[in-house]
């Protein structure tokens, strides 16, 4: 009976160890992107271009943005990137050269208050670059290389400053969980079955020790 108690209570303890372990991990938290996936490479820059486009209203929380680009295997140039409204020019970024082809992270800095809506991209050095996006027919592309139309649309992925965990998320969470119900569900729908979950938990956990206190008496 007691190697039993013993046993569950390590059990117990394991579980509620990964839990806390696993909600603790942080990462980047994305705040929105132009819609776009990096399903392959749609625009082609010669070094010390540019490559434009129309994108969503850029996230007012958005600290960073992150391409794919492809250098054939040479470093990657310094990059530059501006996002653009009616008013001007409202947010900037750079990235020095140096690094490896792949997912890259330019930061954000606002410069100036109001919209977004558009964004250019200016490829330092002299090696031609590729992005990563969605290819289209030039009839319907969207994105200018050195003001002339590629049949594709760059992906651009917006991030928050630094990182969270998941108990930093908790309140966004609890607050989405209760989203595309019906309508009495709400903020309160996740921790109630957490409860819920909590109390199966309890019930078995009180059904094992009475299983293994009648195993220790026969």
């Amino acid at each position: 009976m007691t190697a039993g108690r013993l046993v569950l209570g390590l059990a117990l303890l394991l579980v509620l160890a990964v839990l806390v372990l696993d909600m603790s991990g942080s990462a980047p938290r994305g705040t929105g992107s132009d819609h776009v996936s990096p399903v392959s490479f749609a625009a082609t820059v010669p070094g010390g271009g540019n490559v434009c486009q129309p994108i969503v209203p850029l996230p007012v929380d958005a600290a960073r943005a992150q391409l794919l680009i492809g250098t054939y295997g040479r470093p990657v140039p310094a990059l530059g990137l501006s996002f653009g409204g009616p008013s001007g020019t409202v947010a900037t970024g750079s990235l020095a050269a140096g690094g490896k082809e792949g997912p890259i992270i330019i930061p954000i800095h606002r410069v100036a208050s109001g919209e977004a809506n558009s964004f250019c991209l200016h490829v330092g050095g002299h090696s031609t670059v590729v992005f990563g996006g969605e290819g289209s027919p030039i009839a319907a592309a969207t994105e200018l290389v050195n003001g002339k139309q590629q049949g594709g649309r760059v992906s651009v992925l917006y991030l928050r400053s630094g990182n969270e965990s998941w108990w930093q998320l908790l309140p966004s969470l609890d607050h989405r969980f209760g989203l595309g119900k019906a309508y009495v569900f709400g903020d309160w729908t996740l921790p109630v079955l957490a409860l819920m979950l909590l109390g199966v938990w309890i019930a078995a956990i009180r059904l094992l020790l009475h299983e293994l206190r009648r195993e220790a008496r026969a």
